[in-house]
């Protein structure tokens, strides 16, 4: 029975995560509008019935695209900053290895041989950027909380400034890291070639740097 019922549970697995790469897919391609269930459901080669048994909704699908997409790199960030704190306690921690350590976790999943789906760069530019009224309480549900944590660890970083120039050059800086990601293909274009939009490692590094150096401006 234990067998059986192990064998159920990673069926089950299984399908959820077929629709959430399903979901990933349509939604990369059109946006939340033009992704309906039924071309979820044609490109997981699932019945309706699967869909509505683990999400119930289109709504709640795309929130569980999103945390599956999000969750991980945000945890990410929160480990990598708690390191940070206790590294340079009680001094606050550099701005520059601030943004490493916000840009780094994102930069990483694009960069990952074990990503779900090969198309989180333009999952992410579609999440960031959809119109859909109802996305705007999702980007407060996956980012309101790391955001007002980062630029807390700011504001000891950079006490010269207030709270409202704070939140404005965090907004910035934010705006060009996803900027960065969804138009890498730029940066072959305006190098003529030259330089290499996948070399992450690069890009995140000159990122940081320019962030940085403009975050610090007066």
């Amino acid at each position: 029975m234990k067998t059986s019922r192990k064998g159920k549970c990673s069926v089950s697995d299984k399908t959820r995560q077929k629709i959430l790469s399903a979901t990933g897919k349509v939604f990369a391609q059109g946006g939340y509008r033009a992704m309906t269930l039924r071309l979820v459901t044609h490109e997981a080669k699932v019945n309706l019935a699967s869909v509505n048994y683990h999400f119930g909704s289109k709504l709640n699908l795309m929130r569980a695209l999103l945390r599956d997409r999000f969750e991980p790199i945000n945890q990410q960030r929160h480990r990598l900053l708690d390191q940070q704190i206790e590294a340079h306690a009680p001094d606050p921690v550099p701005l520059p290895v601030i943004y490493d350590t916000l840009f780094r976790p994102l930069f990483t999943g694009i960069g990952s041989t074990t990503n779900k789906d090969n198309n989180l760069i333009q999952i992410i530019g579609r999440a960031l950027t959809e119109p859909a009224e109802f996305m705007r309480g999702l980007h407060k549900e996956f980012f309101a909380d790391i955001s007002k944590r980062f630029m807390s660890e700011i504001q000891r970083s950079c006490p010269e400034l207030s709270p409202e120039q704070i939140q404005y050059r965090f907004f910035l800086s934010v705006s060009t890291m996803i900027g960065t990601v969804i138009e890498q293909v730029r940066l072959e274009t305006i190098s003529d070639g030259k330089l290499d939009g996948k070399n992450l490692d690069i890009i995140l590094n000159e990122l940081t740097t320019f962030v940085v150096a403009g975050f610090q401006q007066r």
